[in-house]
């Protein structure tokens, strides 16, 4: 047998048998807080389907008055969470606007709520563009609060409520689906 076969089958037996050893003490715990936690854990929030309730929420809107989701009961909401910073989302924009004005004059709410960490931005850029409907921020990027709730995971993401605030449509693409939310913003106006 080589001298080289034989090293290998030495350190082999040396891994093996530290890797069985029972009797090695673990690691030392002494060092963990007493009765403490050893992990930290997250609230997740439970995942919103269509036909669930929207989940309920406060911020600010973009004149730094708290705004709360459920003030829009008994209207159809379309909920749009988009970012200045987002290319998809700016382009997105025309789109928004001409859905608003096809609905505006109806029980029909657009509301905007921005990924954007510069609220001074996020403020301007509304004002520039004329996006004239209801913009909520809290200036938390990707850990926005509505965002986190809802389980946004890229913008811009569209979401459709009905007059009793339940999800009829969930993260839908405004470029490549307009005609789904056109219609489905349309048949809900028309219950009565």
């Amino acid at each position: 047998m080589s001298y080289t076969k034989l090293l290998l089958i030495i350190v082999a037996s040396i891994a093996l048998n530290a890797c069985l050893d029972d009797n090695k003490p673990d690691a030392d715990d002494s060092i963990l807080p007493k009765n403490q936690e050893v992990q930290e854990t997250v609230q997740t929030p439970t995942p919103v389907d269509i036909g669930s309730k929207a989940p309920d929420f406060t911020m600010n809107d973009i004149n730094g008055n708290p705004f709360t989701l459920s003030s829009l009961k008994g209207k159809v909401v379309m909920i749009d969470f988009w970012a200045t910073w987002c290319p998809p989302c700016v382009r997105s924009i025309p789109e928004a606007k001409s859905i608003w004005n096809a609905y505006k004059k109806q029980d029909f709410v657009l509301l905007g709520i921005s990924l954007d960490k510069d609220l001074a931005v996020w403020n301007s850029y509304v004002k520039e563009q004329n996006m004239n409907w209801t913009h909520v921020a809290d200036g938390l990027f990707w850990d926005n609060a509505a965002a986190i709730q809802y389980g946004v995971g890229s913008i811009p993401s569209v979401w459709v409520l009905d007059k009793e605030g339940t999800i009829i449509l969930k993260d839908v693409n405004p470029l490549a689906e307009s005609e789904k939310i056109r219609s489905t913003i349309a048949s809900l106006l028309s219950k009565k």
